[in-house]
């Protein structure tokens, strides 16, 4: 479960940049990308896991971002914040992107409250992660700059 350093940040910005090729689509799910720590800490893991799914993503892994429903769209940084958490955890924790809701509670249910709290602080970290680097996005989109040259 070691992460090196800025790893994290590396994750989360490969998994945005697939959604922000352009103003438009980036606005798509922006404003709900900066609500996942506030999200995660008024309701819990196991909410946010709910919202995180998204009836276009069969397996767990990231959508297509121009698929779906306007609502499914939205949720694209929150099914990256699930993604990279079950990078990092997924082996220890025996937690897969794919999980249903009913199979993640179960799971959460079975860890200690230590490892319920590391995996919701680590979770906070990356919706803090997600939120510096959909701004950095933002600026360069609409500085007329491609995303890959944040």
């Amino acid at each position: 479960m070691a992460i090196k350093h800025y790893e994290l940040d590396r994750w989360v910005f490969e998994g945005l940049i697939a959604g922000a090729t352009s103003k438009d689509q980036l606005k798509n799910w922006q404003g709900a990308a900066s609500g996942i720590a506030e999200f995660v800490s008024s309701w819990g893991m196991e909410r946010f896991w709910a919202m995180s799914l998204s009836p276009v993503v069969l397996g767990g892994g990231l959508p297509d971002p121009n698929a779906g429903t306007e609502d499914q769209r939205r949720y694209f940084a929150w099914q990256v914040a699930r993604v990279v958490l079950c990078r990092i955890v997924g082996q220890d924790l025996q937690i897969r992107a794919n999980m249903t809701t009913l199979e993640f509670q179960d799971r959460f249910q079975a860890l200690n409250f230590n490892q319920q709290m590391l995996l919701t602080d680590l979770l906070l970290e990356i919706g803090d992660t997600i939120q510096f680097w959909t701004m950095r996005l933002k600026d360069t989109l609409e500085a007329g700059q491609p995303a890959t040259q944040v």
